[in-house]
């Protein structure tokens, strides 16, 4: 029977969070330049250790390229277009990313799950058809919170549409993320078997 080996994975990617409430709490100070430094230096440290463990995801080389543009941009004609635009630019741009992600066929989240199961299952259709599903997920979340801080921009309900509720769908995202496998896994049991 062969051996169930995850991907050699890496702890880093649990911490890429770190990186946006760095730019957070910073720009919510007014400091731009050093919001996008401070985030910038977190995603890149965050990528760097994930290059040594040969396990580099595509979400946080998007925030790593986030940022940079971010840091160019402020210093080169100063914070106005992230003043203007975060709260839904940062949402479009992870919706964008996951939907290529897609298109290509090669849905974002199979980089974590290949961290989680063993490594028969991977070129599994069921595998593949679980990640569709948990990236489509995402798509949906991101592609709805950039509307909504557009609306947010637009009623003027920053707080709450801009923040709360993204937030709130982020974290249900999340929480769906970690239960649904379990369950897809048990109404899936025999092509799970067979594959192993």
């Amino acid at each position: 029977m062969t051996q169930s080996v995850p991907a050699s994975g890496s702890a880093a990617t649990n911490f890429g969070a770190v990186a946006w409430i760095t730019y957070g709490v910073l720009s919510a100070n007014g400091h731009w330049v050093a919001a996008a430094l401070g985030a910038l230096a977190v995603a890149l440290a965050i990528v760097a250790h994930e290059y040594k463990c040969n396990a580099v995801k595509i979400m946080n080389c998007t925030t790593v390229a986030f940022f940079a543009f971010a840091l160019l941009t402020t210093i080169a004609v100063g914070p106005a277009l992230f003043k203007s635009t975060n709260i839904w630019l940062t949402w479009t741009v992870f919706a964008v990313v996951t939907w290529v992600t897609l298109l290509i066929g090669f849905p974002f989240t199979i980089q974590y799950a290949r961290e989680q199961a063993p490594r028969e299952v991977w070129d599994h259709p069921l595998f593949m058809r679980l990640n569709v599903i948990l990236t489509v997920v995402f798509g949906l979340i991101f592609t709805v919170n950039a509307a909504l801080g557009l609306i947010a921009l637009k009623t003027g309900y920053l707080l709450s549409l801009g923040l709360v509720l993204p937030i709130s769908l982020l974290i249900a995202g999340m929480v769906f993320s970690a239960r649904y496998p379990k369950r897809y896994a048990q109404h899936f049991a025999s092509g799970w078997t067979a594959a192993q």
